[in-house]
Order: structure tokens, then C-alpha cells, then sequence
């Protein structure tokens, strides 16, 4: 029975993902009523986020973040299905790079190397097109949902244009097998499992563990680390501007290169403070833990 009820949902997900974007607003509108007026969706999680992270701010501007961002979140729930059947044209007209310089020199020296992000923008839409937009082959590190229906759904939505999809567990196994040069996406800002292997620093203004896993691999596999800057211009359209952070990852202390990508993702949020997921519990991980 759940078998059935999985594909049925998934098909009527696919439905939905044809629809043009005005009319996914459309539905978007209505949902940030539901979520933000109705059920009040993890608000207590969002305010408290928001409340600890910009100290400096007043109740007026804290309050002007967490409306947009609940109106952000309801078009990125909109925009991930319309991800599932989306053009390589309409993702084009979607996603753009301001600067393809750092990549482009990757490219041309036939060198691979990491691009970090946060959950920024609309990180699936930018993972999807990144097979036709950098010239490197791509590799998208993933962790594996416990619904294998929708696993396997995203994992075919997120490798239709070439890019790979490798788990998270796998990806040093993986890494060691490669003899072609190739660019490997890892989103660096989610909570890890543990506190006592994680690194511990300051983030926006809140002492936060965070994952190893970008530093690991760029020394082990001397990988140049390059970040990329998420920017909404307007409603359904997002701006990439990689930018190198580290070229010699090997010549950095332990901690140092985590320390870095994520000051870098803490300038990227400031920016643009409505575009990142506070509704996830990103400092449930104490130190005493």
C-alpha cells in the first residue's frame, strides 16, 4: 500500500512540475499563508535563529527578514517541483554566472577542485544545471533520504543533464577512482551528527560546529576550495559568482580552510539574509556533547 501511495504522489508531483511558474506563485502565495499565518511552520525555530544570528538588528528588521524568508521557502518548495521535469532552457534562463573566471582557469590547467556552498538560493536548481553550465565534469556529493521512492526521484532529477551523484559516505572511495578532472559540488553548511568530530568556531554570532568534509577531502586530494556566491536577483532567478578562497590547501593549518569557506558563507547570508533555511535547526549540537 505505501508503494502505491509513494508513486501515486510522485506522479502527481511530475503533474504539478508542468505547470507554468506564474501559476506555481500562484500556489506559492497560498502556501506561505498556510505555512507562515496557519500552522505557523517552526516560527518559534525561525525567530529564535534570526533573533541569535543578527544581535545588532531591531524587532522591525528581524520581522521584515522572517516574513520574506517564509515567502522565499514557500516559492522553494514551488521551485524544487518544478525542478523535477524543468528545461535545460527554462534552467538557463534561471540560473546565471556573473564570473566564470575561477572555474574557467580550472578548466584550462585540466584541474579539479571543489565548489563549496550553503543552502542559498536554490541550491537544486543550481546543482541540476551545473552539468551545462561549468565546463569540468560535476560531481554533487548527496546524503541518501530514507524514502527510497524519493530518493530515487531526486537522484534521477539531479543527474538528467550529466551531473553525478555520489553519497556522502562514498565520495573519498569514489575521489581516489577518478583520473579525469572533474569539479565536485558540496553544500558545507549543514548540521553534523556529532559535536565531538566536528570543528567548533563562530558563526554568525553563535559558537557552531561544522562539518570537516570540505577540508578533508581538498587536502587529501590537493583541491583548490572555490566558493560559490548565491544571490536572488528577483522572484525565480539566481545569480552564481564562483570566487577562489583557497588554490594550495595542502600550505593551511587544521581548521583554517572550515574557518574560511564558512566566513565566506556567512558574508553570502548577510547579503541577502531571507534567502538561507532558518527554519532548520542548525545549532541543536552543543560542545559539551
Amino acid at each position: 500500500m505505501q508503494k502505491l501511495v509513494n508513486k501515486l504522489l510522485i506522479a502527481f508531483l511530475k503533474l504539478i512540475s508542468r505547470l507554468p511558474m506564474p501559476v506555481l506563485y500562484g500556489l506559492s502565495n497560498c502556501f506561505y499563508v498556510l505555512l507562515y499565518k496557519i500552522f505557523r511552520y517552526r516560527l518559534k525555530v525561525v525567530q529564535n535563529n534570526l533573533k541569535n544570528s543578527f544581535p545588532e538588528k531591531t524587532d522591525e528588521e528581524l520581522k521584515k527578514i522572517e516574513i520574506e524568508y517564509y515567502k522565499y521557502l514557500c516559492d522553494l518548495i514551488v521551485e524544487s517541483v518544478k525542478g523535477f521535469t524543468a528545461s535545460r532552457s527554462e534552467l538557463l534562463k534561471r540560473v546565471s554566472y556573473s564570473d566564470t573566471i575561477a572555474l574557467d582557469t580550472l578548466y584550462e590547467n585540466g584541474q579539479s577542485g571543489i565548489v563549496v556552498m550553503g543552502h542559498c538560493g536554490n541550491w537544486e536548481w543550481i546543482c541540476r544545471s551545473a552539468a551545462f553550465l561549468m565546463k569540468n565534469r560535476v560531481v554533487v556529493v548527496y546524503k541518501p533520504l530514507s524514502n527510497p521512492y524519493f530518493d530515487t526521484l531526486m537522484a534521477e532529477t539531479r543527474t538528467e543533464f550529466g551531473v553525478t551523484q555520489v553519497p556522502m559516505a562514498s565520495i573519498g572511495r569514489y575521489l581516489i577512482q577518478q583520473t579525469e578532472p572533474y569539479l565536485l559540488i558540496l553544500l558545507s553548511d549543514q548540521s553534523p551528527s556529532d559535536a565531538v568530530n566536528s570543528h567548533w568556531m563562530t558563526f554568525l554570532n553563535q559558537e557552531t560546529a561544522v562539518l570537516k568534509g570540505a577540508e578533508k577531502l581538498a587536502k587529501k586530494f590537493d583541491l583548490p576550495l572555490i566558493y560559490n556566491n548565491v544571490k536572488r536577483s528577483k522572484r525565480g532567478y539566481y545569480i552564481c559568482s564562483p570566487k577562489f578562497i583557497i588554490e594550495n590547501p595542502k600550505s593551511y593549518q587544521n581548521g583554517e580552510i572550515t574557518e574560511l569557506h564558512t566566513k565566506v558563507l556567512e558574508d553570502n547570508i548577510r547579503e541577502q539574509p531571507e534567502n538561507w533555511l532558518w527554519s532548520h535547526r542548525r545549532w541543536k549540537l552543543r560542545r559539551s556533547e
